[in-house]
């Protein structure tokens, strides 16, 4: 049974590194938002504005054809 045993910790060992976190390959550009010195701020402000704008359309729309 101790072959068993070890062959099953030597399993689990090998696999503990696929289970590592991933690295967020957007960080700096996360951290670039935070500070508010993203290139062109102000054209990804505003299509992120509008993006919001359309979500929120396209909610009241939904809200309109259910009659909540």
């Amino acid at each position: 049974m101790k072959p068993y045993l070890s062959l099953l910790i030597a399993v689990a060992l090998l696999m503990l590194p696929a289970c590592e976190r991933q690295s967020n390959v957007n960080q700096s550009d996360g951290v670039k938002d935070a500070i508010g010195a993203r290139p062109y701020e102000d054209i990804r402000d505003a299509a992120e504005d509008a993006g919001d704008a359309v979500q929120e359309a396209g909610q009241d729309v939904k809200d309109a054809v259910t009659g909540s």
